[in-house]
């Protein structure tokens, strides 16, 4: 084992210098080792090794019948949540029992056949942001999947024991619903292929006028086809945003046209959907530990909160989520103050310390360590601030402007020592340059914190005094 974490680390190293023909071969290799129960965890591990290079080079990826039948609802899959189902989502607990199960219900020389076909299948070239394997095999697994699947599934809905006994089987009623979402995405996938097209790369930002067309149209043609639940795309199209509340008004418009789901019409299904993601985002926050997350992450979570419940305050869609939204804002309040304000006075002011009694040969080091301290301390000064503008949504808005008060006036007070400590000649060692960034961070810092004014002060009295360093 300790050879294998020497061997990754070694390979992490040299990511970058791995030929693209090596990392394709070590790709599929490891891949590979995944199906074998005992390999699976160190698979996992080179794996992580490799993921940065794999985004960049894009090596062909090794392809199972299990990956195929996923495809069509890859987008929707989330990690489990408590044990309950997350409208308009699947959980990834379920895919392995619903695999088994769907398996069981093919027949097997077609798998067979499928797996022989999938063996000798031309490999996409390197760098392919498409795999043309998956589409061209899936249109006969989704097919043949989706046709046994509603057999089964139809049965069990009309008889209360096959159903109970299929949700035994299966391990529970979330991975019986995880099992009908699949179905239902399978029996469109033909539809979302040709939408996966338009909606690629993603995460999707804004929304292009051929892509709402795109959406429009297909939505359309899929609300006139068959026995079909169109509601289903919508919640492909929404997992590919990086912005959902963007598609409401284009499913909004759609009053006219169902989803197969619940009765809900196709702006109902997207606000549900989008409902259940805030849900699930509210109690990622509450998992949060502060411990172990930088002060400007925190900040970014604080922001992110606010956005959201902006948005979701805008479009009315407050009442589902409202609980964990509660417990959330609760949560990042105790983060703020244990995460980014707690310590912030020793952060920043160890950033305008005067070094004394620097050893010969120690000046590039004591640099460097000035320069690390003044980093840390601007980054915790960012957080602090990107806190402050919406720290009253969370209830905070007193301890940050508390916080912010004496950092002020700790900050003018470190400035005058500083100033004080150069005239007296203990920066000399560093000389007039070194002094001069010091002085810097201590000016940035305090514009930062109390403004321009203050900060302007500090500057002009500093330069005067580093003007009458020695040379």
């Amino acid at each position: 084992m300790t050879d294998l974490a020497s061997e990754l680390r070694d390979i992490e190293r040299k990511l970058f210098e791995i030929p693209d023909e090596k990392v394709a071969q070590l790709t599929l290799l490891i891949e590979r080792s995944r199906a074998v129960v005992l390999s699976a965890a160190l698979a996992d591990a080179a794996l992580g090794t490799l993921r940065p290079r794999l985004a960049k080079t894009r090596p062909p990826r090794h392809l199972t019948l299990q990956r195929i039948f996923c495809h069509p609802f890859e987008d929707l899959l989330v990690l489990p949540e408590d044990g309950d189902k997350q409208f308009g989502r699947i959980s990834r607990s379920s895919l392995a029992p619903c695999w088994d199960f769907v398996l069981g219900c093919l027949d097997q020389a077609a798998v067979k056949e499928l797996e022989a076909t999938l063996r000798v299948a031309t490999l996409p070239a390197m760098g392919a942001v498409e795999d043309p394997r998956i589409a061209k095999l899936g249109e006969t697994l989704w097919a043949i999947a989706a046709r046994r699947l509603r057999e089964e599934v139809s049965a069990a809905e009309a008889d209360p024991a096959k159903r109970a006994d299929l949700v035994v089987k299966l391990g529970g009623e979330t991975v019986y619903l995880d099992l009908v979402d699949m179905l239902c995405m399978l029996e469109i996938a033909a539809f979302l292929e040709t939408l996966r097209e338009e909606l690629s790369p993603k995460p999707v930002g804004r929304f292009l006028d051929s892509q709402v067309e795109a959406i429009k149209n297909t939505y359309s043609a899929l609300s006139n086809f068959g026995s079909v639940r169109p509601g289903y795309m919508i919640a492909f199209v929404l997992a590919r945003l990086t912005d959902p509340f963007q598609a409401l008004p284009i499913f909004g418009e759609m009053v006219e046209l169902p989803t197969g789901v619940d009765d809900l019409r196709p702006g109902q299904y997207a606000r549900r959907m989008i409902a259940g993601d805030s849900k699930r985002f509210f109690k990622a926050i509450g998992r949060s530990d502060a411990s172990k997350m930088e002060a400007g992450n925190i900040a970014g979570m604080v922001d992110d909160f606010v956005h959201m419940i902006g948005r979701l305050k805008a479009d009315g869609i407050m009442e589902g989520p409202q609980p964990e939204m509660e417990a959330a804002g609760h949560k990042l309040r105790d983060m703020v103050k244990t995460g980014v304000l707690a310590g912030a006075d020793d952060t920043v002011l160890s950033a305008l310390e005067t070094p004394t009694n620097i050893e010969p040969g120690q000046e590039a080091a004591v640099k460097q360590a000035i320069f690390d301290a003044k980093v840390e301390a601007e980054n915790r000064v960012y957080a602090i601030q990107k806190v402050a503008k919406v720290a009253g949504e969370i209830g905070a808005d007193k301890d940050v402007g508390q916080t912010l008060k004496q950092l002020g006036g700790q900050l003018e007070q470190g400035g005058s020592t500083l100033i004080s400590d150069i005239k007296a000649g203990k920066l000399n060692a560093l000389g007039k340059e070194a002094a001069k960034q010091q002085l810097y961070g201590a000016v940035r810092m305090l514009e930062l914190v109390s403004g321009g004014n203050a900060a302007s002060k500090l500057m002009k009295d500093g330069l005067a005094a580093i003007e009458k360093m020695p040379a």
